[in-house]
């Protein structure tokens, strides 16, 4: 910064009090522009990487059921990882692989996609699910409130997809896999997954969807029509077992390397 020489004693301490003032606030707005980011970062996950240049580039944004869960019950994207990496792709999750990179329900996809999305250049394919988050029917738990009712449910993703699509060479929306024929959590059951889907492709379609990997057909196929258990699913619950995990991977692999297998 380029001041002229004062030579006034009090223009000399006015001048200095101003540039102080300016220091002042400057600093005042990096600071809560660094907040603003961490506050982001904090609810949408981890910095979206650069694209890489040598390799495909795929975004997955979901719930646990897409995240590297490391439990025994959990998701596929651990599964998903070295399928894809061999074949020449860098896989991203929203938010990261873990914690951060839970989506919950179209809400929050509404407010991180931008987030998400804040990268350089344009994404081979974004691979996407909203749904098990949306469809909670409870009253009881915090978790409660990520209830999403049908029809802005089905909005909400066309607006997520018309963004997703501006960054995306190819978006490919996932169906949300069923929840077996018993109570599991915050309400979730089947005839709600299946309302839900339903609700999800008449809508995506009309927006010019044109690619759907059918994961709930995927698991139906193996675990029956309302099945109340299934070797590839936990007991009770929405997540997979190991089995069922590298399941669903494989079965994205074919929807992003061979989609006209799908």
């Amino acid at each position: 910064l380029f001041l002229p020489q004062i030579t006034h004693p009090r223009a000399r301490r006015a001048s200095t009090m101003a540039v102080s003032n300016i220091a002042t606030r400057y600093l005042l707005v990096c600071i809560i522009g660094i907040s603003f980011v961490r506050s982001g970062a904090e609810e949408c996950g981890d910095v979206t990487q650069p694209l890489s240049t040598t390799k495909k580039n795929i975004l997955f944004i979901g719930d646990s059921i897409s995240m590297a869960e490391t439990t025994t019950c959990g998701g596929y994207g651990n599964f998903s990882i070295p399928l894809l990496e061999p074949e020449g792709w860098f896989p991203q999750h929203n938010g990261g692989w873990g914690d951060g990179g839970q989506a919950s329900n179209t809400v929050k996809g509404l407010a991180c996609s931008n987030f998400w999305l804040n990268v350089s250049g344009t994404f081979d394919v974004i691979h996407f699910n909203f749904g098990l988050h949306d469809l909670v029917s409870c009253s009881d738990n915090r978790e409660c409130s990520e209830h999403v009712d049908l029809d802005t449910y089905g909005k909400n993703l066309v607006t997520i997809y018309n963004q997703l699509k501006l960054k995306a060479k190819r978006v490919i929306f996932a169906t949300t896999t069923p929840c077996p024929g018993v109570k599991t959590s915050l309400g979730r059951n089947n005839t709600l997954v299946e309302e839900y889907n339903a609700k999800a492709l008449s809508s995506l379609h009309a927006a010019g969807l044109t690619e759907v990997c059918d994961l709930y057909g995927a698991i139906i196929q193996v675990c029956g029509n309302g099945y109340k258990s299934c070797p590839y699913q936990c007991p009770a619950n929405v997540h997979f077992d190991r089995e069922g995990r590298e399941y669903l991977a494989k079965t994205v692999n074919k929807c992003i390397v061979s989609p006209a297998a799908q």
